[in-house]
C-alpha cells in the first residue's frame, strides 16, 4: 500500500497520479465479471465518508439511465435483520479498503454481485467482495484528493461494464481534464483566499451530479480548515435552510440555471459567495458584486462525471489556498480515532 502524502503533493500531482489510476481501472475493469445493472433492479452503493459523498454521482448517473442506485451510509444497515438484502448489485467503497463499516456489512450480504471500489486490491474489503475494482495504489492525502477523483473515474467504468454506458467518460482523458483545471483555478487560488477572510461558516449547495461536490466539499472544508460547515441540495436550500446567511458567512454553489438566483440576493446581504459553474457570461454578468467570485468550469466539464471531478478540483485548490493564508497544516489533524480503519495486516473471520 502507498504512503500517505502531503495535501498539495495530492492536489498538484493528480494529471500523473490520475493516468496511473486510469490504467489499472481499464486493467482491473477487463479482468472483473460484473453482472449487468437492468431496470427494475437496484445498486446499492454502501459507503461512509468521503465515500459516500462520491456515491452520490453513481446514483446520479443511474436516474439518468432509468436504473435504480440508492446511496446507503453503512452504518445504517447495523440494525437491519438478518437476511435483509437492499439492492440487487452491492458496490463496496472504501478508498483504503480498511473501513470496517462496510466491511462488516458486506459479510451479511449475498454473495454474487458485491463489487469492492478501492485504492487496495489487498486490502480487507476484498475479503468480502466477489469482484475488487481497484485504481491501483495511487499515493494520497489523508484528507482524500487523488483517491476521491479516482473513485469517480472507476464509477464511469463500471457503468460501462454493467451495460450502461450513456453517463460514462473516457476516463484516459481525465488527466488533461485536471491539468486544465488546476491552472484555471490555481490563477485564482490567492485572491480567493483573501476574499474568505472573516468568514466563519460555509454552506455547499448543489444538485443532481453537483450535490456530490457540496457534500464532498463540506467535509474537506470541515477536515483541512476546521470551518463549520452543511451541504444541502440547490432547491432544498431554497426552502428555508439560507434564512441563517449573513455577514461573516459563506457560500459556495456548484451550479447554473436556477441555482444562481440565490446569488444576488445572498450578495447584498454580506455572504461571501463562490460560484463554481459552466454557466455563460449572459448568465453571470447578472451577479457582478463585490461580494461575489466565481470559477468557470472548462469547456469539457459541463455536466456528468467530468464535471464533478473538475468541481473537485476547484475544492482542493480553494482549500490549499485558504489554509495557507490561516496558517493551518491539512495534515495536522486534532482529532483522532482509532477505530475508523481496520489495521493493514487484521484478519477478518469467516463469516457464519
Amino acid at each position: 500500500m502507498s504512503d500517505r502524502v502531503p495535501f498539495s503533493t495530492a492536489v498538484w500531482d493528480q494529471p500523473q497520479t490520475l493516468e496511473v489510476a486510469a490504467r489499472e481501472l481499464a486493467s482491473s475493469i477487463a479482468a472483473a465479471d460484473i453482472a449487468p445493472w437492468r431496470p427494475g433492479e437496484t445498486v446499492a452503493v454502501i459507503s461512509m465518508g468521503a465515500s459516500s459523498h462520491s456515491a452520490n454521482a453513481l446514483v446520479a448517473a443511474l436516474a439518468a439511465q432509468g436504473v435504480r442506485g440508492v446511496n446507503i451510509t453503512a452504518s445504517d444497515l447495523y440494525g437491519a435483520a438478518e437476511g435483509y438484502e437492499p439492492g440487487d448489485h452491492y458496490i463496496l467503497v472504501s478508498e483504503s479498503g480498511r473501513s470496517p463499516e462496510p466491511i462488516e456489512v458486506a459479510r451479511r450480504l449475498a454473495p454474487g454481485r458485491r463489487i469492492a471500489v478501492t485504492n487496495f486490491a489487498a486490502s480487507q474489503i476484498a475479503e468480502v467482495s466477489d469482484t475488487v475494482v481497484s485504481y491501483g495504489g495511487i499515493p494520497d492525502s489523508p484528507v482524500y484528493t487523488a483517491g476521491y477523483n479516482a473513485t469517480l473515474m472507476a464509477y464511469s467504468a463500471l457503468l460501462r461494464a454493467a451495460g450502461l454506458p450513456g453517463e460514462s467518460i473516457d476516463e484516459a482523458a481525465v488527466p488533461a481534464l485536471v491539468r486544465e483545471a488546476l491552472e484555471r483555478f490555481g490563477a485564482q487560488a490567492e485572491s480567493l483566499a483573501a476574499f474568505f477572510d472573516g468568514v466563519g461558516s460555509v454552506d455547499l449547495v448543489g444538485m443532481g451530479y453537483s450535490y456530490t461536490s457540496a457534500a464532498q466539499g463540506a467535509l474537506v472544508f470541515r477536515e483541512a480548515l476546521r470551518l463549520p460547515t452543511a451541504p444541502y441540495e440547490t432547491y432544498q436550500y431554497l426552502h428555508g435552510p439560507m434564512e441563517c446567511a449573513k455577514p461573516g458567512t459563506g457560500l459556495v454553489l456548484f451550479g447554473d440555471g436556477r441555482g444562481l438566483g440565490m446569488v444576488a440576493a445572498q450578495a447584498e446581504a454580506g455572504v461571501k459567495t463562490l460560484v463554481v459553474t459552466a454557466a455563460g457570461q449572459e448568465e453571470l454578468a447578472p451577479l457582478a458584486h463585490e461580494n461575489v467570485r466565481v470559477l468557470a468550469l472548462p469547456a469539457g466539464a459541463a455536466r456528468g462525471f467530468a464535471r464533478v471531478i473538475a468541481e473537485a478540483i476547484a475544492i482542493h485548490v480553494v482549500t490549499e489556498a485558504v489554509a495557507a493564508r490561516r496558517g493551518l497544516v491539512i495534515e495536522d489533524f486534532l482529532y483522532h480515532q482509532d477505530d475508523t480503519k481496520l489495521e493493514k495486516d487484521t484478519e477478518l473471520e469467516t463469516a457464519g
